[in-house]
């Protein structure tokens, strides 16, 4: 006997195939996937770009002059790290700031600097960038995806384990009814 004994033409009473509900599961599951992990990818997408546009309406880089050195400082296990520098710059033009700042190397006092400022001159994080808002919205919707995926295969491991112990019992009745007249020990 084989595993899927459906005929040819079925009846309207009859079930589908063993294999075909998992199948369908599994497929409405990865059109699910596509569609959420897309719609979910685009809605990060558009909201880090506009922070990312938002930031950088409100941050401006300037040029700046350290005030004094700086070095990396080591600490236990090795790890070092680079401490702010004091400096000075201007912003607006004519309007002088100093203050503490971090930079990405080490300098001497004197030195010229980058410095991201806010719209009143005080020292700001460097604004994101639209090519960010574009990673995370991959990172998003790939993650996403496999999640969804991977779901997808959960779901048609499990219905198809189901139907399969459904239609062994089934067989098994069938074969308790059919079993004594197929070995004539039934009258």
């Amino acid at each position: 006997m084989s595993l899927c004994a459906c005929p040819a033409v079925l009846p309207s009473r009859c079930r589908p195939c063993a294999h075909t509900l998992p199948r369908l599961a599994a497929s409405v599951l990865m059109v699910l996937a596509v569609v959420v992990s897309s719609c979910a990818g685009f809605a990060v997408h558009r909201t880090e770009r506009a922070q990312a546009l938002a930031e950088r309406g409100h941050r401006h880089l300037v040029a700046g002059t350290a005030l004094a050195a700086t070095g990396p400082v080591f600490h236990e296990h090795g790890m070092r790290s680079l401490p702010p520098v004091s400096a000075g710059w201007e912003f607006p033009r004519g309007r002088p700031h100093t203050g503490r700042v971090p930079v990405g190397r080490p300098v001497e006092a004197g030195d010229r600097i980058r410095i991201w400022v806010d719209d009143r001159g005080a020292p700001a994080p460097e604004p994101r960038s639209t090519a960010g808002a574009r990673g995370a919205a991959l990172v998003l919707g790939v993650t996403s995806f496999l999640l969804w995926s991977a779901l997808a295969w959960g779901v048609h491991h499990a219905v198809a384990a189901l139907a399969l112990r459904a239609r062994l019992r089934s067989w098994e009745r069938e074969w308790e009814r059919v079993e004594p007249v197929w070995s004539r020990r039934a009258p």
